[in-house]
């Protein structure tokens, strides 16, 4: 991570800690506890946390925090999350990895925090609250009027499965806003899939669910066909809240909006309307800073996210912005709820059979991406494809800023090979996949890592309206770049040899602007360098 993104902090310097102990609770404040609190430090907390463990830890810091206020130096609430996430490493390092936490940003806090105040809902319900940075933030968004009224109306509603993260998050809202809203703070202890939890009636939800796959189904939990399909706690998380709550903004992993054991689950989502933001993980990350509950010495984490903002009333269909990748010296910049909305693709999108998938596309591009669907009358790549033709294509399967299609078979591991008994169908294929179109199928749809060989067959086509010149066109090109392809190879040798092929943009550029011509459109490179570029706020190819 860039430096600009991670800042060091003080617990920075930890290394392995010994399993702690565990103590039954009880509370009494005496003056050699008082007196260690009033100095309390780093080391101190460490040296709790292996004798006492940490839930009888907490209790005590909770205890006299209430009691005698914040420590400045140590014992203050900016600094609970972090010592928390530290603590959960020294109980068990392996429990926190499993229970698929992420910790919100605080940027990613005040954005959700903004959109969910513009929503319908008066009790307010934040599920899976953990130490509580999103309604901490929200709370500090609405300011102190606003929140003591919704802490003195007990319209405020905390859910955690961790009790003692739990405590920690009331007991920070109680020394910000006052110990007399003790009894007013509805904090519920338990899984939240279980059908003994309910959300309260006309709420609205904020929520960073877990992500992670689920090993064991609960006793109570409701059979659905999401969970049935998708057997993942953040999916299960969205259906409860999408079905119970009034609205909700969620941050989760990115995968729902296209992800095929995740179909159930948008087709809940029918019945709402909203937005959907999601972001890669290269070159920044939204979920950015060291996972110290871990271990993890990376400043950065694997996730692709999205945040979805869901409403009910009488609209349908959800508004997405294309996955937006940035570099780290954008993030403030970006990280603007107006500057966010202003991705958003005009077009409502809501699923069926037809159409099972959600799709990321530039607002720039969305008159083009209609125009490939109407003109390609459902034929895709997969009619061109035969089993075992003469001609045969490969295609590195990961493309982080561009696909590339060689005549042949490279040598790397991780291709996809292709073939076609018709010199023309390939032809076509290899000038599909070497323009910007193939690619931007990709990150229409995916997105990840790889290319799925069953995602590159759908592409739709538009091969039955070719001309004889447009052929001509399609050979030419082809021959020109095979015979050249030797010199534009890159080879790496991380894993035993991998070569890749990086072709001069000019042949993409051309090529590009032919399959426009066949669609009658003019969109000039510019626009399509949106599909390539790493930068959010402007184009760099």
């Amino acid at each position: 991570m860039k430096k600009d993104c991670y800042q060091k902090t003080l617990f920075d310097d930890i290394d392995t800690i010994e399993q702690p102990k565990k103590k039954e609770i009880t509370i009494t404040l005496s003056n050699e506890i008082c007196t260690k609190f009033q100095n309390y430090n780093l080391e101190d907390y460490i040296k709790d946390i292996e004798v006492d463990g940490l839930s009888y830890t907490w209790t005590y810091i909770c205890e006299y925090v209430l009691t005698y206020g914040e420590n400045t130096d140590f014992l203050n609430i900016r600094n609970f999350g972090e010592m928390y996430e530290i603590g959960l490493a020294l109980q068990d390092k392996i429990q926190k990895k499993n229970n698929g936490q992420y910790y919100t940003p605080e940027d990613v806090a005040l954005i959700m925090s903004e959109w969910f105040d513009g929503l319908n809902g008066e009790n307010i319900c934040d599920v899976a609250c953990g130490t509580g940075k999103l309604i901490l933030t929200y709370l500090d968004f609405i300011g102190k009027e606003r929140t003591e009224k919704l802490l003195q109306d007990g319209k405020l509603y905390l859910y955690d499965l961790d009790s003692t993260a739990l405590k920690i998050c009331k007991t920070a809202i109680l020394l910000k806003y006052g110990k007399e809203f003790t009894d007013k703070i509805h904090d519920i202890a338990g899984d939240f899939l279980s059908t003994k939890i309910e959300l309260p009636k006309n709420c609205k939800v904020i929520s960073n669910p877990p992500y992670a796959a689920i090993q064991q189904v609960g006793i109570d939990w409701k059979s659905t066909q999401v969970l049935n399909d998708s057997r993942e706690l953040y999916s299960c998380f969205m259906e409860k809240i999408i079905k119970e709550s009034d609205s909700s903004v969620i941050i989760t992993p990115y995968s729902f909006i296209s992800g095929a054991k995740f179909y159930s689950l948008r087709t809940v989502m029918n019945k709402c309307n909203g937005e959907i933001y999601s972001f890669d993980n290269v070159p920044g990350n939204i979920f950015c800073g060291r996972k110290h509950g871990i271990f993890n010495t990376n400043t950065s984490n694997s996730v692709r996210a999205a945040i979805t903002v869901v409403r009910k009333d009488n609209e349908v269909g959800f508004k997405l912005t294309p996955l937006i990748r940035f570099k780290s010296i954008e993030r403030k910049n970006l990280l603007q709820c107006k500057m966010l909305e202003s991705f958003l693709s005009p077009n409502k999108q809501k699923i069926s059979l037809d159409t099972p998938m959600f799709y990321k596309c530039f607002k720039e591009l969305q008159p083009l991406y209609d125009c490939i669907i109407e003109k390609s009358e459902h034929h895709t790549l997969s009619e061109l494809v035969s089993k075992d033709g003469e001609y045969t294509l490969s295609m590195p399967n990961t493309c982080r800023y561009y696909t590339t299609a060689f005549s042949g078979v490279m040598n790397r591991n991780g291709q996809t090979t292709l073939h076609f008994d018709d010199e023309k169908k390939f032809d076509f294929a290899y000038c599909l996949i070497n323009s910007s179109f193939a690619y931007w199928h990709w990150r229409l749809y995916d997105g990840g890592i790889t290319y799925p060989v069953s995602l590159l067959l759908k592409i739709p086509i538009v091969y039955n309206s070719l001309s004889e010149d447009d052929h001509k066109f399609f050979k030419e090109t082809t021959a020109e770049m095979s015979s050249k392809a030797k010199d534009f190879v890159i080879t790496k040798n991380n894993v035993g040899v991998q070569e890749n092929i990086k072709y001069p943009r000019d042949y993409r550029d051309r090529i590009n602007q032919r399959f426009l011509k066949i669609l009658n459109l003019k969109v000039d490179n510019s626009t399509m360098d949106l599909v390539h570029s790493n930068m959010a706020l402007k184009v760099s190819v």
